[in-house]
């Protein structure tokens, strides 16, 4: 039924009954801290040493990011270096609008890097996909423009207090993986002169 190419059968998917049949034992007492509690199902993304998978948690059934970091064979010390110092970073974060690290490890001469799945991709992709899609593509209130020119203000990048949440939730409106989900391109607009108004008034 299936057809074999250096190995490994290309049936188109690493979720099939075979793949499965070859997956290692759990070791649920390591938790994120080992491969064999992970299903790869596709690589999402590769950098200079390292590649990222959509790996399937086995534990839970959730989908998570795998970076596997060539970190012995292809790295210098300083790139090693500079890596662990992203680890520890990574470590130290908790925000919402992070991504969440999990877990590293060292396995199969790779560095594994447990990480939140982004399904919808990075902020900056979001942005340029909205701006793409909206009625106004080409005009002056197209997002983009928007964002370029809430980048200029001359007021601090970050609101106050009384601003913020109502912020948070017309940023994560204009974020919605879903397009009929998003805030209009008015309603944001009116919202960034609004806070420009306020704060000009010293609000």
């Amino acid at each position: 039924l299936y057809q074999w190419t250096n190995g490994k059968h290309n049936c188109g998917t690493c979720d099939c009954v075979l793949c499965v049949g070859f997956q290692k034992p759990l070791q649920p007492d390591m938790g994120h801290n080992s491969l064999a509690n992970f299903l790869i199902e596709k690589k999402i993304g590769r950098g200079q040493f390292s590649e990222v998978y959509r790996a399937r948690y086995l534990m839970d059934n959730t989908s998570m990011a795998l970076k596997k970091v060539q970190i012995f064979d292809l790295m210098d010390a300083k790139a090693r270096q500079d890596c662990i110092k992203e680890i520890d970073l990574l470590k130290q974060l908790n925000h919402p609008n992070v991504i969440k690290y999990h877990a590293s490890f060292i396995e199969e001469n790779e560095l594994n890097i447990v990480l939140e799945l982004a399904d919808a991709g990075d902020l900056s992709r979001m942005i340029k996909m909205a701006a793409l899609q909206s009625p106004f593509y080409g005009d002056k209130m197209n997002l983009y423009s928007l964002c370029k020119k809430i980048e200029q203000c001359d007021y601090p990048p970050l609101p106050s207090d009384h601003y913020s949440e109502e912020l948070r939730k017309v940023v994560d409106m204009c974020i919605n993986p879903d397009p009929e989900k998003r805030a209009d391109i008015i309603y944001v607009y009116d919202i960034a002169k609004h806070m420009q108004r306020q704060t000009q008034l010293g609000s």
